[in-house]
């Protein structure tokens, strides 16, 4: 049997007004089991340097051994940001994970755990699973024990489940296209047998990793601005060209979705509305199909999130106002070629977040 690769993995967090979160994030990344080799982090805040000094005097001398970047975006762009990051990286993997994203303490080792045993390379990105208890306020309970206590029939469960929710969702509702129809298929390698792994279709952006060298094909698509919704899903699509995508179950984090940076739930339903149809007029192997079946995913996405709306008690109906907005504008879309997208899109997407910001819009 071939012996496993020697790996080790950077983490390049892009940031926006998270001070109080980003230095809690950043903590637990150095006090991984496999501590990483390098911590980049792409600030696009107006008071960047303040943060950069408290965190580089709390953590850098405690942690000297990794190598430090802590630099001002160029641009306030997740999609930008991130790119920004990676081009400063030198890991073998990239942790892409976001700045409210708590990763437990083995969630690093058990993730380049699979890479450095997948030694044909086939796998090019991975991501973590989803705990709702942050690692650093939990009580370990029979319920929530570490990896090494769970066993293969509630990991063999997880996968079925987390398949069962993605059919039952495109059954219903569906409202992702993929970019290649058939979608690729892989088959995940020998050397990765009894893994507590499975195959996804895409990877979330909390908690994203890829091979660095992914990113001499693609990069992250910087026509979308500041929130860059579906920028995950786009990534992945056009990833998954290259390769197999996973979900390791014992990689824990928790996801903490702090308010800081964040946008209206109009502007977040429109621009993920209107986001998706640029995306796949961009990179969609088959745009004539996906401008044929856009329409009803709209009316489709309208329906799920009235209810969602309403469900949640709000009755202003926020996120249904943000795709009647898309549905207003997604033919504008359709009208341009993909140079006349990126030179019109970025300044419309401002125009979005203008003027669905107001407290009417929340």
């Amino acid at each position: 049997m071939s012996q496993p690769e020697k790996l080790d993995w950077g983490l390049v967090i892009a940031t926006y007004k998270r001070e109080e979160i980003l230095p809690r994030c950043l903590h637990l990344a150095v006090q991984q089991t496999l501590p990483p080799q390098e911590i980049i982090v792409v600030d696009a805040s107006p008071n960047w340097e303040k943060t950069r000094d408290n965190i580089m005097l709390e953590l850098v001398t405690q942690h000297p051994s990794i190598n430090w970047q802590y630099v001002q975006a160029k641009r306030a762009s997740l999609t930008a940001q991130r790119n920004q990051g990676i081009d400063l990286a030198t890991a073998d993997i990239l942790f892409l994970i976001d700045d409210d994203s708590l990763m437990y303490p083995d969630c690093a080792e058990e993730i380049m755990r699979v890479y450095s045993h997948d030694i044909t390379h086939k796998v090019v990105g991975i991501m973590a699973h989803w705990e709702p208890l942050p690692p650093d306020r939990m009580v370990v309970t029979k319920d929530n024990q570490p990896p090494a206590a769970r066993s293969k029939l509630r990991n063999k469960l997880q996968t079925i489940h987390f398949h069962f929710k993605q059919f039952i969702g495109q059954l219903l509702v569906p409202t992702e296209v993929n970019y290649d129809f058939p979608r690729p298929k892989y088959t995940i390698p020998a050397t990765l047998a009894g893994m507590a792994i499975h195959q996804v279709p895409n990877l979330l952006g909390f908690c994203m990793t890829f091979r660095r060298k992914i990113f001499e094909h693609l990069h992250f698509e910087e026509i979308l601005e500041a929130y860059a919704a579906n920028e995950d899903i786009d990534v992945s699509f056009r990833a998954r060209r290259h390769g197999i995508l996973l979900r390791a179950l014992n990689a824990r984090i928790c996801h903490m979705q702090a308010a800081g940076g964040r946008l209206s739930k109009s502007a977040v339903a429109a621009l993920r509305a209107l986001n998706q149809a640029v995306l796949n007029c961009l990179h969609n192997s088959n745009v004539a199909h996906f401008k044929k079946i856009y329409p009803k995913l709209l009316w489709r996405m309208l329906i799920k999130l009235t209810i969602k709306d309403i469900l949640s008690r709000n009755f202003s109906c926020p996120s249904t106002r943000g795709v009647w907005f898309a549905l207003r504008h997604y033919q504008t879309v359709f009208s341009k070629q993909p140079d006349e997208l990126r030179a019109w899109y970025p300044g419309f997407q401002r125009k979005i977040m203008a003027e669905l910001s107001n407290p009417n819009h929340q």
